[in-house]
């Protein structure tokens, strides 16, 4: 039998009084892993090395038939994976970068498929930052902070204008 103490402490693990905006926690928990990981473990020796990049964009350009640009489509991976990971991070231009790193982690998912290896953590990136993209960076991020301040003192203005 549950006694009253009991009772009052599933209560309160169950309720949505528990996490306090837990949407935003959740939003800037799912910014700032992930994109640490990726920066570490793929985007850091992408980036740094650009002689690698010729290489990283002929293997997932030729998968869709383009076989010119190489270096410029490898950068682009090197890019998303080495520097637009940081904005997502940060929450600046979350959803444009998210956007970006989606498209990278396609490839890079169709490339490993094709080569007849794993495609697990391209996948899994790729879905983690398509629910960063649907639900964009949340309150604890400097979009909130740059941008909806501009947009909420543009329609205080336009309320007292008119």
């Amino acid at each position: 039998m549950l006694n009253s103490k009991k009772i009052k402490f599933l209560n309160v693990l169950f309720s949505h009084e528990l996490f306090k905006n837990s949407f935003d926690w959740a939003t800037l928990i799912l910014r700032i892993i992930p994109s640490f990981y990726m920066f570490y473990y793929h985007g850091l020796k992408k980036i740094s090395s650009t002689g690698s990049w010729e290489w990283l964009g002929k293997a997932a350009m030729s998968l869709v038939g383009i076989d010119f640009g190489f270096v410029f489509f490898g950068f682009l991976a090197a890019l998303s994976e080495g520097v637009l990971v940081w904005l997502v991070l940060f929450g600046i231009f979350t959803r444009i970068s998210s956007f970006f790193i989606i498209l990278t982690m396609f490839f890079a998912s169709a490339y490993h498929l094709s080569d007849g290896e794993s495609a697990e953590s391209a996948i899994i990136y790729m879905t983690i930052y398509l629910v960063v993209f649907i639900l964009g960076p949340g309150r604890y991020s400097l979009d909130e902070k740059l941008f909806l301040r501009k947009q909420n003192e543009s329609k205080k203005l336009n309320e007292v204008i008119l």
